[in-house]
């Protein structure tokens, strides 16, 4: 099982436009294809290599599956051990790590666009900025964040180039201009790089004290969670801000999958969802709710939060499809649904 943590955390356009229509100046929405309106799941699939597969949910809650079997049913295969995707403004890029590629498609209709497959070597997570997509790799040598690296991609002829980080890399994300990488993998790694997206250079490397597996921008604030610990960094002058936040002491609860919503800080400890302000100084003893999994390693294997619902993906058993369950902010189970083998991740279009 290739994921440790998703994510999650990308880059998303709008899905509408308005256009005016007839003399009254009315307005209607206009379709920009099948996939404008709802949320992928992307499931990772296991060691057989046409497991990974991306199922859809309408805002209406139809549901498909094989999304991309679906629209492309003789086209290359996505690959297994789906990692994540990330977006620009009409493609969708879906990362597969143990096949060392990137399949783009139209995010409005999913049809197939290219294949990228050079400068990879297990990558992880995208994002976009100044005409590029950076993709974190760990490299050959797990654990090790000597070999990890960016691959760069020129978005317009899918070209490119390794940039070397010399540390660990793992979540990505961009905000006002900058790339940040987080620099912390499976409790290795204690700090968060800035880079110059267009000069690709390294501007500054942060020091957080702990090792981050999450983190999420809200009002130049990049909040920032390790297993153990949260902190926050002033995107101003990119500075730790204050003394990181103690989430947990125990060794088997292990805190992570951080989201910004509404003002609020959601983010998960084992199968338990927990919530707190964006200004608050302890963290919470109690969670929102707590959900029962069987699964040995697949237990909230994925976690979003979108509006006024909350994601979470089980994994199973990683050998048949598996469930999504969404519930309400307040930890009301709203809606059960079957998807592919191994939800990872959830990504609203």
């Amino acid at each position: 099982m290739k994921k440790l943590n998703r994510i999650f955390l990308t880059v998303f356009a709008s899905a509408l436009f308005l256009v005016s229509c007839s003399d009254d100046d009315s307005s209607s929405e206009v379709s920009l294809g099948v996939y404008d309106n709802g949320t992928f799941v992307l499931n990772e699939g296991n060691t057989t290599t046409s497991t990974g597969s991306v199922s859809f949910i309408s805002n209406s809650g139809a549901v498909e599956q094989n999304v991309y079997k679906n629209v492309n049913p003789t086209g290359v295969s996505l690959g297994t051990f789906l990692q994540s995707m990330f977006f620009d403004d009409t493609n969708a890029y879906i990362i597969s790590g143990s096949a060392n590629k990137i399949t783009v498609v139209d995010r409005y209709s999913f049809k197939f666009v290219a294949t990228i497959d050079t400068d990879f070597a297990n990558p992880r997570y995208g994002a976009i900025s100044n005409g590029k997509a950076f993709v974190t790799n760990s490299g050959a040598q797990w654990n090790s964040g000597e070999d990890d690296f960016l691959t760069v991609i020129d978005l317009e002829d899918f070209t490119t180039s390794k940039l070397d980080i010399n540390t660990y890399t793992e979540k990505i994300t961009e905000e006002n201009g900058k790339i940040y990488v987080g620099n912390g993998y499976s409790e290795f790694g204690t700090t968060v790089t800035v880079l110059n997206p267009a000069t690709n250079t390294i501007e500054k490397v942060v020091e957080l004290g702990f090792s981050p597996n999450s983190f999420e921008e809200e009002n130049g604030i990049l909040y920032v969670l390790g297993s153990e610990k949260f902190g926050k960094i002033n995107l101003s002058n990119t500075t730790l801000s204050g003394t990181p936040i103690t989430i947990s002491t125990s060794p088997t609860a292990l805190a992570k999958n951080l989201i910004v919503e509404s003002d609020k800080i959601y983010y998960t400890v084992n199968s338990s969802v927990y919530s707190m302000n964006l200004n608050a100084t302890v963290a919470p003893t109690a969670p929102l709710f707590s959900y029962v999994s069987n699964s040995q390693f697949g237990a909230m294997y994925g976690f979003q939060v979108n509006g006024d619902k909350i994601y979470i993906a089980d994994a199973g058993t990683f050998s048949s499809p598996s469930k999504i369950f969404i519930y309400s902010l307040s930890g009301t189970l709203l809606n059960t649904i079957n998807v592919g083998i191994g939800p990872n991740g959830f990504y609203f279009n």
